[in-house]
């Protein structure tokens, strides 16, 4: 009889980035994500593209790939990677389809993308697939219910719990009680705040964060996150236009995220409000809210041109406001930090994680959480994924805790195929020697 392997092609354990999972039975296969990742030096525009060779010794019939969400980490390789293996079905949200055909476009792709409603149920050989919405830092994130011959696997990629989310879609607990109920051989779940307490706090207690800086600002704010926070951007402009500003967004990846997620219905603005970037001369200072691409301290984006005074269009000023409503992210301190130094020797004011620490909240679940989706899917087996050894180690604490046993949570190395039974048994398997391409975008 065919076993039921998850194999890791885009690293798996202790990988956060290039999330791509293979879900293999028989000769049968799907594909959930087909993320980037990004290499350890982080060289400007380097990305790092999973490494199939595994599909190209195996002849499988792959019937689709679906996307859980609208991070690059976890669709953005589907111009690389749909040439090598044909063109196949993709399934995904409506806001992540609409970021993830935009990529395409720039690999002058023309492949179009499905888009899933969350009471569909998706066919693809002998696997039915199930969405299940949950909340994230990005709107219109997707759990998946995998049912396969042995059994439903569900699919818990990036997530939290936000009870109180802006635009009022929580997440679907019934739905998750709803497939739990026929029984879970595996739990698949994000762990990279495993050792963290608690609650990730909602999204919505930033707006009395943004409402101070933006009261204390006497210039032009310059508000900065990541350009998928789509419900932190919305709130920027709320403020803003409720305080009589105007706003605009600069950077080639702010830009095209608003004008996709506002033409999705994801983000809500009067064209009245917004001022044309090579205009801003037009507006008093104090009119202004840029919001402005360049959080992690990127080296051609906006921001750092802005800090270094080599953007064409934003000439920095000394009783300008900048922002920084995101988290840095673990390896850019050193960029982040030579931004924030250029702009203090001009005396332009910052808020930033070490001065205000609430001005950004996460996207993933903290232990709690965790252990709720334990406890709402009641699965046989634990795997935790999207984190690091650190993190997969304390989500199996947090598992013994609610009385699962040691041999219960799997925790493969990377690159570890993990293989289940027909008795429903798991074991490891081969440990695949996957070399990601590094790819620089300069090159498109």
């Amino acid at each position: 009889m065919n076993h039921l392997r998850i194999v890791p092609l885009g690293g798996g354990a202790g990988i956060v980035t290039s999330n791509m999972w293979l879900y293999e039975y028989g000769h049968d296969a799907i594909i959930i994500d087909c993320g980037i990742g990004f290499p350890e030096d982080k060289v400007s525009d380097d990305i790092l593209i999973p490494d199939i060779s595994y599909l190209k010794t195996r002849n499988l019939r792959i019937h689709g790939i679906l996307l859980t969400h609208a991070h690059d980490d976890h669709h953005a390789a589907l111009g690389h990677i749909l040439p090598q293996i044909g063109y196949l079905p993709v399934w995904a949200s409506k806001l992540t389809a609409g970021f993830a055909q935009d990529r395409l476009a720039e690999y002058d792709i023309n492949h179009r993308i499905s888009v899933f409603k969350e009471s569909d149920i998706i066919n693809l050989g002998p696997f039915s697939v199930q969405p299940i919405h949950v909340t994230h830092s990005v709107p219109d994130t997707f759990h998946f219910a995998v049912f396969t011959p042995l059994g439903l696997v569900y699919h818990g990629s990036d997530f939290k719990f936000d009870l109180t989310p802006l635009d009022n879609w929580p997440p679907n607990f019934k739905k998750i009680l709803s497939v739990s109920h026929r029984g879970v051989l595996c739990l698949l779940s994000d762990c990279l705040r495993a050792e963290r307490p608690g609650f990730t706090p909602s999204e919505t207690i930033l707006g009395p964060a943004l409402h101070r800086e933006i009261s204390r600002c006497p210039g032009r704010l310059i508000f900065t996150t990541m350009s998928s926070q789509i419900h932190r951007i919305q709130q920027a402009i709320d403020l803003s236009v409720a305080y009589g500003r105007k706003i605009c967004f600069i950077g080639r990846s702010m830009e095209k995220t608003a004008l996709i997620a506002r033409r999705l219905g994801y983000l809500r603005f009067s064209d009245k409000f917004v001022v044309n970037k090579r205009k801003l001369k037009s507006v008093a200072d104090y009119q202004l809210c840029l919001i402005v691409a360049g959080s992690q301290g990127q080296e051609t984006s906006s921001l750092t041109r802005y800090a270094s005074q080599t953007h064409k269009l934003l000439k920095l000023k000394p009783n300008d406001t900048v922002v920084y409503s995101t988290d840095i992210i673990p390896g850019n301190e050193q960029l982040v930090y030579k931004v924030i130094d250029q702009l203090a020797k001009v005396g332009v004011r910052v808020a930033y994680q070490d001065t205000d620490d609430d001005l950004h909240v996460s996207g993933h679940a903290s232990a709690a959480e965790l252990q709720l989706l334990i406890q709402l899917t009641t699965p046989q087996y634990l795997y935790p994924i999207g984190g690091s050894f650190r993190h997969m180690r304390q989500y199996q604490r947090l598992s013994l805790d609610l009385g699962y046993r040691q041999e219960q949570v799997i925790l493969p190395a990377a690159g570890q195929v993990v293989e289940f039974s027909p008795d429903r048994h798991y074991r490891l398997g081969e440990i695949l020697k996957l070399e990601p391409i590094r790819f620089n975008q300069k090159n498109m």
